[in-house]
């Protein structure tokens, strides 16, 4: 007995499986039919290519990425992405510019679906990322600073998540639309989970029928922190100490359960709110507005606004200022006595 398993344990490892070893990008496979010819390299799996210098033109779809960090030359962008389908992976490096380069990355033809992340964008003479003719663009964890105009600037359909952008927009001409702002993205955009200080221009501008959530705008040396076009939701946003409003919203939006404070760091009646309402039929509920020159303004000409269960403080020119009160809804504004009140209406928005 004890000779027949001594048999059997030599045959298991004989006919046992083999151990396939990987093979890496450069290995040939091994002898037809064995394990290792059947693996797949690397590239083989998610087939990428290398940017070992700029400037450096993408002309085909595919994935790219950066072996190291990259400076740029005078009067050239960085990378320019002239193609559909395309993913540019900056692995942790970055892309070094000076004032008298482009930009960091410019699209420069009508593309969709381009995503680039993970890497930092400095000191360009232009935008850090250039692609308002752009579409469907994704942007995730760039650090994008110091650049002579904006930060990002993409078109329509956008996805832009967990970016820092500040001090941008020192050296951006005059111009409308601006050049200087922090993150521009065009009509049915997201945009979450961004921090944006410094910059010159607005902190986060967005076209129509967009959402900005969980962000983080102040310091916006010469405009407001969020500037949200019609159809727009913002939402649990923090912005603070910017030169003009905090949220500057137009038509047809939902600012929600914000807090904005110290906007409007030059005062000026027509400036410097917490929230301002520039169109109608907008909806500001559950917001926090404390420090600002004005709290929560709404301007002359609009109405059918809806401003309840908002909470306003120490905002020397007023806590509400509601240019047209009778085209407008604004819940009753309570002032509590005594650090006390007794008022049972939900929608009651307090003043203190």
């Amino acid at each position: 007995m004890k000779s027949r398993m001594l048999v059997l344990a030599a045959l298991c490892l004989l006919i046992g499986p083999r151990v396939a070893v990987p093979q890496d990008e450069d290995s040939p496979p091994g002898p037809p039919g064995s394990a290792e010819a059947r693996m797949k390299t690397l590239n083989q799996v998610e087939p990428r290519t290398i940017i070992t210098e700029i400037p450096y033109v993408i002309t085909n779809a595919g994935s790219y990425y950066l072996g190291a960090s990259l400076n740029g030359a005078e009067g050239s962008n960085g990378i320019e992405i002239a193609a559909n389908d395309v993913k540019l992976d900056l692995a942790g490096f970055g892309l070094n510019g000076n004032t008298n380069a482009r930009h960091g990355i410019e699209i420069t033809v009508p593309s969709d679906n381009i995503t680039i992340r993970n890497g930092v964008i400095r000191r360009w003479g232009k935008h850090g990322i250039s692609g308002t003719n752009s579409q469907g663009v994704v942007l995730s964890e760039l650090k994008v600073f110091g650049n002579g105009w904006g930060g990002l600037y993409v078109g329509d359909n956008a996805l832009i998540e967990e970016c820092t952008v500040y001090g941008n927009g020192e050296i951006a001409p005059t111009n409308d639309p601006p050049l200087d702002d922090a993150i521009l993205a065009g009509s049915y955009s997201t945009i979450t989970d961004c921090k944006v200080r410094g910059n010159w221009g607005v902190g986060i501008h967005t076209k129509s029928h967009a959402r900005i959530t969980g962000c983080t705008s102040t310091e916006s040396k010469k405009a407001e922190g969020i500037h949200a076009e019609n159809y727009c939701i913002v939402r649990d946003c923090v912005c603070a100490m910017n030169n003009v409003h905090g949220i500057r919203a137009k038509s047809n939006c939902r600012i929600v359960d914000n807090t904005c404070g110290q906007n409007g760091t030059v005062p000026n009646p027509d400036y410097g709110a917490g929230i301002a309402v520039e169109g109608g039929s907008t909806l500001v509920e559950g917001n926090t507005v404390i420090g600002n020159y004005w709290g929560i303004h709404v301007y002359a000409s609009n109405a059918n606004n809806l401003i309840v269960r908002n909470s306003a403080s120490l905002n020397p020119g007023g806590p509400y200022m509601i240019d047209n009160p009778p085209g407008n809804f604004v819940g009753e504004v309570v002032n509590p006595q005594g650090g006390q009140f007794t008022n049972m209406n939900p929608w009651a928005n307090f003043a203190f």
